[in-house]
């Protein structure tokens, strides 16, 4: 007898129900070295993935922070796609953030990113974290400045984070400790 049972789920949608594009103008992000424990996803026996969403929260190491990105919303690309071949099919999941910021400070912050194996948070439109950046994949960070045209061209640094993944990007309401406080902190149910 097989016990591979299907796990595929139908994908219905409302006429009319908004799909808001975007994310919002702040991305959080950590060095993984700095991860003590993974939030976990939900699989079956045959270790196929049935939830989208992380149970849990990041478990950092002491005095460790999610840093922040704030980038402009408009001009923010937040997008994934399937990769690779059969059976062994991932997702890329990729984020392109424009600081405003081309002065030394954004120069400092850019050159730590490279070679830096990084998670980043992101939150959506409908309020939603998703999780750019997995415990299994490398996660490939690139930077680029522009210092834009004449006097009305747009100046920036623009912060691409590239990583592969079991599933498209997960949902993430665990708590997101920065230095200026925490988010979605737990109230002790």
């Amino acid at each position: 007898m097989s016990t591979c049972t299907s796990i595929l789920k139908s994908l219905p949608w409302c006429q009319g129900k908004p799909s808001r594009p975007g994310i919002k103008r702040r991305a959080f992000f950590i060095n993984k070295n700095d991860i003590v424990k993974w939030p976990t996803l939900a699989v079956d026996t045959l270790g196929r993935v049935t939830s989208a969403s992380y149970t849990g929260s990041f478990t950092l190491a002491e005095s460790a922070k999610w840093l922040v990105i704030d980038h402009i919303a408009d001009k923010a690309e937040f997008k994934s796609e399937s990769q690779g071949e059969y059976p062994s099919e991932t997702f890329k999941i990729s984020a392109s953030l424009v600081h405003p910021g081309i002065d030394a400070d954004a120069a400092t912050a850019t050159a730590g990113l490279l070679n830096s194996d990084i998670v980043a948070i992101v939150e959506d439109m409908n309020g939603n974290f998703r999780v750019i950046g997995s415990q299994y994949y490398v996660t490939k960070t690139t930077t680029s400045r522009d210092n834009g045209q004449g006097p009305t061209g747009t100046a920036g640094t623009t912060i691409t984070i590239e990583a592969s993944d079991i599933v498209d990007s997960p949902f993430y309401s665990g708590e997101i400790v920065t230095e200026d406080g925490t988010i979605n902190e737990a109230t002790g149910a």
